[in-house]
Protein backbone atom coordinates (compact mmCIF):
# COMPACT_ATOMS: atom_id res chain seq x y z
CA UNK A 1 0.00 0.00 0.00
CA UNK A 2 1.26 3.11 -0.94
CA UNK A 3 0.57 6.78 1.21
CA UNK A 4 -0.64 9.88 -1.04
CA UNK A 5 2.29 12.12 -2.35
CA UNK A 6 3.22 15.10 0.39
CA UNK A 7 1.34 18.28 -0.34
CA UNK A 8 3.85 20.94 -0.79
CA UNK A 9 2.51 24.34 -0.09
CA UNK A 10 3.54 27.37 -1.60
CA UNK A 11 2.15 31.02 -2.28
CA UNK A 12 3.17 34.38 -2.20
CA UNK A 13 1.48 37.92 -0.05
CA UNK A 14 1.62 41.73 -2.14
CA UNK A 15 2.19 44.75 -0.76
CA UNK A 16 0.99 47.74 -3.12
CA UNK A 17 2.18 51.35 -3.59
CA UNK A 18 -0.70 53.34 -5.08
CA UNK A 19 -1.87 50.13 -6.28
CA UNK A 20 1.10 48.84 -8.36
CA UNK A 21 3.13 45.78 -6.50
CA UNK A 22 5.46 47.09 -4.26
CA UNK A 23 6.95 43.86 -3.03
CA UNK A 24 6.04 39.87 -1.97
CA UNK A 25 6.69 37.55 0.08
CA UNK A 26 6.85 34.20 -1.36
CA UNK A 27 6.79 30.52 0.56
CA UNK A 28 7.89 27.57 -1.30
CA UNK A 29 7.38 24.26 1.07
CA UNK A 30 9.81 22.18 -1.23
CA UNK A 31 13.18 23.79 0.49
CA UNK A 32 11.14 25.32 3.59
CA UNK A 33 12.28 29.12 2.40
CA UNK A 34 10.80 32.45 2.29
CA UNK A 35 11.94 34.95 0.21
CA UNK A 36 11.05 38.79 0.46
CA UNK A 37 11.35 41.08 -3.21
CA UNK A 38 11.40 44.87 -3.51
CA UNK A 39 9.87 45.27 -6.50
CA UNK A 40 9.29 49.24 -6.72
CA UNK A 41 11.90 52.05 -6.55
CA UNK A 42 10.24 53.97 -4.46
CA UNK A 43 12.74 54.67 -1.70
CA UNK A 44 10.89 52.26 0.78
CA UNK A 45 11.77 48.97 1.90
CA UNK A 46 9.95 45.74 2.16
CA UNK A 47 9.66 43.17 5.40
CA UNK A 48 7.84 39.77 5.25
CA UNK A 49 7.80 36.70 7.32
CA UNK A 50 5.97 33.68 7.63
CA UNK A 51 3.46 32.87 10.24
CA UNK A 52 2.64 28.67 11.38
CA UNK A 53 -1.07 27.99 12.94
CA UNK A 54 -0.32 25.89 15.81
CA UNK A 55 -2.63 23.56 17.95
CA UNK A 56 -3.94 25.90 20.32
CA UNK A 57 -5.28 27.90 17.13
CA UNK A 58 -2.58 30.86 17.71
CA UNK A 59 0.54 31.87 15.44
CA UNK A 60 3.94 31.25 15.94
CA UNK A 61 6.14 33.94 13.82
CA UNK A 62 9.22 33.28 11.99
CA UNK A 63 12.11 36.05 11.82
CA UNK A 64 10.96 39.29 9.79
CA UNK A 65 13.25 39.71 7.00
CA UNK A 66 13.89 43.36 5.43
CA UNK A 67 14.85 44.00 1.99
CA UNK A 68 16.06 47.78 1.44
CA UNK A 69 18.69 47.59 -1.39
CA UNK A 70 16.85 49.40 -3.35
CA UNK A 71 14.61 48.08 -6.59
CA UNK A 72 14.09 44.38 -7.92
CA UNK A 73 16.37 42.94 -5.37
CA UNK A 74 15.57 39.99 -2.90
CA UNK A 75 16.73 38.05 0.33
CA UNK A 76 15.46 34.80 1.51
CA UNK A 77 15.30 33.12 5.14
CA UNK A 78 15.29 28.80 5.27
CA UNK A 79 13.48 27.69 8.29
CA UNK A 80 12.54 24.37 9.63
CA UNK A 81 8.70 24.52 9.16
CA UNK A 82 7.47 22.94 12.46
CA UNK A 83 3.79 21.24 12.28
CA UNK A 84 3.74 20.77 8.58
CA UNK A 85 0.21 19.93 8.07
CA UNK A 86 -0.94 23.37 9.44
CA UNK A 87 -2.00 26.39 8.16
CA UNK A 88 0.84 28.87 6.99
CA UNK A 89 0.41 32.68 7.23
CA UNK A 90 2.82 34.52 4.68
CA UNK A 91 2.95 38.45 5.73
CA UNK A 92 4.72 41.23 3.04
CA UNK A 93 4.80 45.34 4.43
CA UNK A 94 6.33 48.27 3.23
CA UNK A 95 8.77 49.65 5.44
CA UNK A 96 10.86 52.73 5.91
CA UNK A 97 14.22 51.46 6.61
CA UNK A 98 14.79 48.65 9.20
CA UNK A 99 13.63 49.59 12.16
CA UNK A 100 10.80 51.30 10.74
CA UNK A 101 7.27 49.72 10.80
CA UNK A 102 5.15 47.77 8.76
CA UNK A 103 2.76 49.34 6.67
CA UNK A 104 0.49 48.57 4.06
CA UNK A 105 0.78 44.78 4.58
CA UNK A 106 -0.80 41.70 2.47
CA UNK A 107 -1.37 37.82 3.95
CA UNK A 108 -2.11 35.39 2.27
CA UNK A 109 -2.63 31.70 4.16
CA UNK A 110 -2.40 28.11 2.55
CA UNK A 111 -2.69 24.77 3.22
CA UNK A 112 -0.14 23.06 4.85
CA UNK A 113 1.61 20.08 3.30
Amino acid sequence: MTGAPAFAASGCAYTTDAGTTAGKTCFDDGGDIYTVYDLDSDNEGVVGWIEVKQADGSWKAYARVYVGTGYNTHKGNNVDVTRESAQLKIVACRQNGSGGTPYSCGTAIIAGG
